[in-house]
This record gives structure tokens, C-alpha cells and sequence, in this order.
């Protein structure tokens, strides 16, 4: 009798442990899952060719730097990775073939961005681009648009200039760019349509030379942040449902 009560005792005390550990597992699991399907996503993107023909390539170029000749300073077709990265994540997470399976999977994709030269743009969970963002700051009383290169528009007199120039020191305006950057990420995806996760995100990127991590922008990026859709955690006591989010981005190059 004794042997019966304690392993009555046993198994209710185990038992939930047992099963919380199967729910945090799983989620591990969906989390790795997520991270390389979407790394995989983001890269093939970027390196699919972007371009139509020259005249596209000449058209969609004015703009972005205006002239200027910079290695940072690329044309892309935002749309045409949209869908090399729809096209690669659905293969990689066993969903190629159900369409509605993925339009469900889109509402936990709430940010899906191009960094570019002298403008980011953001789409939303509709997959509707918003109007280009400039970087836009003021300093020392008046107004600019920076780049990822040295060069800015003094939009005042609407010139372009070295940072030197405007006695903006590189470092600073580094950290100015990454702190306009973030900020507008960080909007658009704590205001998303889809809240279901509850969770507010802090994408930390920077703009830097010297250290060279993989938050770091070099050049035009194309970042997706996906929650993936909620996974419960298997706890007998409480319904949760946690969110196996991932954030990826890679760099378009020539």
C-alpha cells in the first residue's frame, strides 16, 4: 500500500514536469526550425537576379543616392524578393503546396524590410509597402537625409555633402542612422496588426565599420522577423502558447 501511495505521489508530481519539458523541447525545436528556414529565405532573396533589363536597372536607380557614385548605392526589386523569400521559407517548413496554410502563416510575419542606401521600406503583414523612409535628423539647426555612405542631403538647400562638412563627426552619425533605423523598425513591428503574441520587440542593429557582427548594416538589407504560428506548451494546468519567433536579414550585393 505504501509503494501504491508513493507512486501515486510520483506521477503527480512528474508527470507535469514531464510534460512542460515536452512543450519547452518543442519549442526549441520550432525555434531552430524557424531560424534556418528564415536564414535560408533571406539569403536566397537577396541573391536572385533583381533586375528586368538596363533600363530598369537605370530607373529605379535614380533616387538612390542621386548620382552618387557609391558601392552601397544598388537598385532592387523589393517585390521579386518578397517572393523569392515566400518561395523558399513555405519549401523549407513543408508548406509549398498549401496555400492556405500559408496565408495563415503570414499573419505572424509582421516585419519584412529593405534597408537601402538613403531610405529603408517596410511592408506589412499584408505585404503592402509603405511610402520610402528617409533618415532623416536635424543637426546643429538644420535638416538632413544620411546614407549609408559618407555623403548626405542637406535638404534645406538641396545639396549633397560629406558628413565632415556638416561638422557631423562619422561615429555620430553612425549612431544616428542606427538609432533612426531601429526606431522605425521597432514601429512598425510593436504596432502590427496581428498582436496575438503579445510581445513587444527591440531589433538592436547598428551601422559600423569595426565590428563586424550579424546585426550589423554594411550595405542595402533585406530583414524578415517571423513569430511562426503560437505553439501550446503542453502544461496540463494552464493554456499557454508561446510564439517561436526568429529575425533574419542579409545583404544585397552586386
Amino acid at each position: 500500500m505504501k509503494w501504491t501511495l508513493w507512486a501515486l505521489i510520483f506521477l503527480v508530481f512528474v508527470t507535469p514536469i514531464i510534460f512542460i519539458g515536452k512543450g519547452i523541447d518543442h519549442l526549441d525545436i520550432m525555434k531552430d526550425r524557424y531560424k534556418r528556414a528564415v536564414d535560408a529565405a533571406v539569403d536566397a532573396a537577396v541573391k536572385y537576379d533583381c533586375y528586368e533589363n538596363e533600363d530598369d536597372i537605370t530607373k529605379m536607380g535614380t533616387g538612390f543616392g542621386e548620382g552618387e557614385d557609391d558601392r552601397k548605392n544598388l537598385a532592387i526589386d523589393k517585390d521579386g524578393m518578397l517572393t523569392w523569400f515566400y518561395r523558399v521559407l513555405f519549401r523549407n517548413i513543408g508548406m509549398d503546396n498549401d496555400e492556405l496554410g500559408q496565408l495563415n502563416i503570414k499573419r505572424y510575419i509582421p516585419l519584412k524590410a529593405v534597408i537601402g542606401f538613403d531610405r529603408m521600406i517596410i511592408a506589412d503583414v499584408n505585404d503592402n509597402w509603405s511610402q520610402d523612409i528617409y533618415y532623416t535628423i536635424e543637426h546643429n539647426g538644420r535638416n538632413y537625409n544620411l546614407t549609408l555612405s559618407d555623403y548626405m542631403l542637406d535638404t534645406d538647400n538641396n545639396i549633397w555633402i560629406k558628413d565632415l562638412d556638416a561638422g557631423l563627426e562619422t561615429d555620430k552619425r553612425k549612431e544616428l542612422l542606427s538609432t533612426f533605423i531601429k526606431y522605425k523598425l521597432n514601429q512598425a513591428l510593436n504596432n502590427r496588426q496581428n498582436f496575438e503574441s503579445g510581445l513587444y520587440y527591440d531589433v538592436n542593429i547598428s551601422i559600423s565599420d569595426i565590428d563586424k557582427k550579424t546585426n550589423n548594416i554594411e550595405g542595402i538589407n533585406f530583414i524578415v522577423l517571423i513569430e511562426g504560428l503560437p505553439l501550446p506548451t503542453l502544461n496540463p494546468y494552464k493554456q499557454e502558447k508561446y510564439f517561436g519567433f526568429s529575425l533574419g536579414g542579409s545583404e544585397v550585393s552586386r
